[in-house]
């Protein structure tokens, strides 16, 4: 993970499916945000599973799946009102 600025950036390789699994987002829990937003490709193809969204759910943290274009737009306006989110977008399929 690399910090620039007041952004923490990191990136992994996930497989469509299984998809994203709650190891994947680990790095992002840590950060301590309320709110973790997550695009599944421009063609929703990255599978996010039941058992990471219930995961995230137990560690308190909101979880919007979106295809990532709306997921983008989701976490931009989420920022713009001040509240702690972090984002996995998948940027292609």
């Amino acid at each position: 993970m690399k910090r620039a600025g007041s952004w923490y950036t990191f990136s992994f390789h996930v497989q469509h499916s299984p998809g994203v699994q709650p190891a994947d987002v680990e790095e992002v829990v840590e950060k301590g945000v309320q709110i973790l937003v997550i695009g599944r490709g421009m063609s929703e193809a990255l599978k996010v599973p039941l058992s990471t969204v219930e995961y995230l759910k137990k560690k308190g943290i909101d979880v919007r799946v979106l295809q990532t274009e709306q997921a983008v737009k989701e976490y931009n306006a989420l920022v713009t009102q001040g509240i702690r989110v972090g984002g996995v977008f998948h940027s292609t399929c």
